[in-house]
C-alpha cells in the first residue's frame, strides 16, 4: 500500500484539500500530505477477510462531510463483485495525551506530548470540520467468502456539505481464503464495572447481559479466543454447616462467551500480593465470600473449600478443558518460592486445571502450564522459556505499561505499527498466544497515564464498545501471524509432495518473518516494508497451492548483491529471475545466481505452458 495525494476533485469546493493514507499512519491534525500523487486507495486481503485504510480530509474554512459511500467494486477481466454492503466508514477521534509514555525515547513515539493522538473510532455518520485540520477516515471492505481473486476496482464518495470528492478504490482479493478460527490465543482483560457504567446500565441486569453478549461478539471479530468471567462465584454455608454454591453468574458468562465462538475459559486469580506491594515478599491466597444462614454474618472462606468445587462444577458442565486458572499475577525473583508454594496448592486443590499466569522469573517447570513472560523477560531468558516449551509448556508473552523503549507495545503515542508487529513477533518467537490487561480499564482521569493506551483499546460507544486505530491494527497483527501459519501449512504439503525430508517448513516460513522482526528490538518501523512483505507471503501462499507445478525456494547464501537461490520443482522445469535462467535437474532440485539487494526475489518456474511464481524471502 502507498501514500498517496489527491488534489481537488471537480466536484469539491475549492476549500477542500484530501489524500489518502494506509491504516497504519498516525494521521495528525496537522500531517502535511506527502509527497508524490497517486489517485486512489490501494488495498489488499483474503477472502472472508477485512482490510482498511484511511481518507484524509481537509477544509480551509469551515466544511461539513455528510457521509461517505462506495459502489460495488468489479473485478477487472471477468465476473465478480463485492457489494456496497461490504464497506464500512468511521471518522477518527483524536485524544489528548498530556504526557508521553515514561520510559520511550523520543525518536520511538509517533509525536512528543502534550498533543492530540489519533485513535477512537467514532460512531456518527458525520461531521465537522474544523478549517486547516485534517479529518482522517477509516474506510474498511469485509470481502466476500465467495469472491473470485483479482483486482476491484470502485469508488468511494465522500458527500460534503459544498460538494462531494470521489476517490479510486483498486482492491486485490488473493486467491485463498481467511479461516473462521484463527491460531493465535488472545486474551485482553474486561472490566465489567466500567463497561456497565460507561454504557448506561446496571450490573449483572438484562440489560448487561445484553451488552455482554454484544461485547462478546465484537472481541471474537477481533480474534479473542480467551476471557476471564470476574468475580462471579458465590458460596453460602447452610444451617447444617455444609456448604452449597452459586454458579450461576459464572455460567451465564462462560454460556454467553461460547456462543459468540470464544474457546477457552481463563479463571481469575486464586491469589495476590500480600500487602499490595511489589517487593512484597509472600503470596497469599484470596478467600472467597460466603454468607452464613444460620448466623446472617458473612465470613471468608480459604481455597481449599471453594476450589475443589468450581473444578468439579466445570467438569459437570463439559468446560474443565477449556480453562485455565490464574494463580497470582507477576511472580519476580524476590518472591517466587511464595508464589510457587501457592501454585503447589492450586494444583492439589485442583489439579486438572491447567495453571497459567503473567511471569518476570524463568524456571517454573512443574509449577505451571501455560507461560507468559513480558516480553522484555522472553528476550532475557529465551533460550530458558523455548526449553520449557520444548518440553511440554505452551509459552505466550504479553505486554503492559512496559516493556517501552525499543520495543513494541499497543500505546496511544506509539506509531501504529508498534502495535502490528506484535503478533509478528509471537511468530518470530514461537509463542502462541498473547495476554493484555487493558481491554476497557477506562476510569478517571481518562487522558494521564503512565503510559496514554495502557488502560484500554476500545472507547464506550453506544451499544458497545467502539474501536480505534490501534484494535484495527491488533486485529491486523493478529491475521498478519494467521497468514505466516498458512504459510507453514502450503510449504509442509508441497515438501511432502516433492519429497523434501530435510525442509522444516516452520524455519523457512522465519525467513519471511523475519523481513519484519528480526528481533525483539530489531523490527521494521517502515510500514510499506511490512505492506511488502504481507503481500509476498499472500502471494507465497498462492503459488504453494498451486498443484500443476510446485515449487519451494529459499535463499541458500548472501554475498554482498550475490544471492544464491535454491529449491525444488518437477523435474526439467524451466527456473529464472528475470534473464537469469536454470534447469531443474531430474530430482527437481535447481539453483540460481542473481545480483540484488532486494529483500524479496522474484522467481518463476515454467514446464510446458504451466508457470508458478514465489517471491523468495531474503532475510
Amino acid at each position: 500500500m502507498m501514500l498517496v495525494v489527491i488534489l481537488l476533485s471537480s466536484l469539491a469546493q475549492p476549500n477542500m484539500q484530501w489524500w489518502c493514507t494506509h491504516a497504519l499512519h498516525n494521521v495528525f491534525r496537522d500531517t502535511p500530505p506527502p509527497a508524490g500523487v497517486r489517485r486512489e486507495v490501494v488495498v489488499s486481503a483474503a477472502r472472508n477477510q477485512r482490510v482498511g485504510a484511511q481518507i484524509v480530509v481537509r477544509a480551509s474554512t469551515a466544511e461539513r462531510v455528510e457521509g461517505v459511500e462506495c459502489s460495488s467494486l468489479r473485478r477487472q477481466g471477468g465476473r465478480g463483485t463485492i457489494p456496497a454492503t461490504a464497506f464500512r466508514y468511521a471518522f477518527v477521534e483524536y485524544h489528548r495525551v498530556g504526557k508521553n509514555s515514561t520510559a520511550t525515547p523520543q525518536e520511538e513515539l509517533a509525536r512528543k506530548a502534550p498533543a492530540d493522538f489519533p485513535d477512537g473510532l467514532l460512531e456518527e455518520t458525520s461531521i465537522a470540520l474544523q478549517p486547516e485540520q485534517n479529518q482522517p477516515i477509516y474506510v474498511q471492505w469485509q470481502i466476500p467468502e465467495n469472491a473470485p481473486a483479482g483486482e476491484y476496482h470502485g469508488t468511494v464518495t465522500v458527500r460534503l456539505q459544498s460538494g462531494r470528492i470521489e476517490v479510486p478504490v483498486r482492491l486485490t482479493v488473493y486467491n485463498f481464503t481467511f479461516p473462521e478460527r484463527t491460531r493465535l490465543k488472545v486474551t485482553v482483560w474486561m472490566n465489567d464495572g466500567e463497561m456497565a457504567k460507561q454504557h448506561g446500565v446496571e450490573y449483572l441486569s438484562e440489560g448487561f447481559w445484553q451488552l455482554l453478549a454484544r461485547t462478546a461478539r465484537l472481541m471474537r471479530r477481533y480474534h479473542h479466543h480467551t476471557w476471564v468471567p470476574w468475580g462471579t462465584n458465590k458460596a453460602i454455608r447452610g444451617a447444617d454447616g455444609k456448604l452449597r454454591f452459586d454458579f450461576s453468574v459464572l455460567d451465564r458468562w462462560v454460556q454467553t462467551y461460547l456462543d459468540a465462538g470464544f474457546e477457552f475459559i481463563e479463571l481469575q486469580h486464586v491469589g495476590g500480593r500480600e500487602h499490595g506491594q511489589w517487593e512484597d515478599k509472600t503470596f497469599i491466597a484470596y478467600p472467597l465470600r460466603c454468607e452464613n444462614e444460620a448466623t446472617g454474618q458473612t465470613e471468608w472462606i480459604p481455597p481449599e473449600e471453594w476450589l475443589p468445587a468450581l473444578q468439579e462444577h466445570l467438569r459437570q458442565k463439559g468446560w474443565l478443558e477449556r480453562c485455565m486458572i490464574h494463580v497470582a499475577d507477576e511472580p519476580i525473583e524476590v518472591n517466587v518460592d511464595s508464589w510457587k508454594q501457592l501454585s503447589e496448592r492450586v494444583k492439589r486443590l485442583a489439579p486438572d486445571l491447567r495453571r497459567i499466569d503473567a511471569i518476570h522469573v524463568p524456571n517454573l517447570e512443574g509449577y505451571l502450564e501455560v507461560w507468559v513472560p513480558q516480553l522484555n523477560f522472553l528476550e532475557q531468558w529465551f533460550q530458558q522459556f523455548q526449553s520449557a516449551q520444548q518440553r511440554g509448556a505452551e509459552l505466550w508473552f504479553y505486554v503492559a505499561w512496559v516493556p517501552q523503549g525499543k520495543y513494541p507495545n499497543r500505546l496511544i503515542d506509539y506509531p501504529l505499527i508498534k502495535t502490528r508487529v506484535l503478533h509478528w513477533l509471537n511468530h518470530w518467537t514461537g509463542t502462541t498466544g498473547f495476554l493484555h490487561w487493558g481491554y476497557n480499564f477506562w476510569g478517571q482521569p481518562f487522558d494521564e497515564q503512565l503510559a496514554p493506551g495502557d488502560n484500554w483499546i476500545v472507547y464506550p460507544g453506544k451499544e458497545a464498545p467502539r474501536s480505534s486505530l490501534r484494535y484495527e491494527a491488533m486485529r491486523e497483527g493478529i491475521e498478519d501471524y494467521e497468514y505466516l501459519c498458512l504459510l507453514e501449512d502450503e510449504a509442509a504439503q508441497v515438501a511432502k509432495r516433492l519429497q523434501l525430508t530435510d525442509f522444516d517448513p516452520k524455519a523457512w516460513a522465519k525467513g519471511y518473518t523475519r523481513l519484519v522482526t528480526p528481533g525483539f528490538g530489531d523490527y521494521t518501523r517502515d510500514p510499506e516494508r511490512l505492506y511488502r512483505v504481507r503481500d509476498a507471503v499472500a502471494r507465497a501462499i498462492e503459488a504453494l497451492q498451486n498443484k500443476t507445478l510446485p515449487l519451494i525456494a529459499w535463499c541458500s547464501s548472501r554475498r554482498d548483491k550475490q544471492v544464491v537461490i535454491q529449491g525444488v520443482t518437477l523435474p526439467g522445469a524451466q527456473v529464472s529471475v528475470g534473464d537469469i535462467r536454470s534447469k531443474a535437474d531430474r530430482t527437481g532440485r535447481f539453483e540460481v545466481t542473481v545480483n540484488s539487494r532486494d529483500y524479496l526475489i522474484p522467481l518463476q518456474a515454467q514446464r510446458g505452458r504451466t508457470r508458478n511464481r514465489l517471491p523468495v524471502a531474503v532475510p
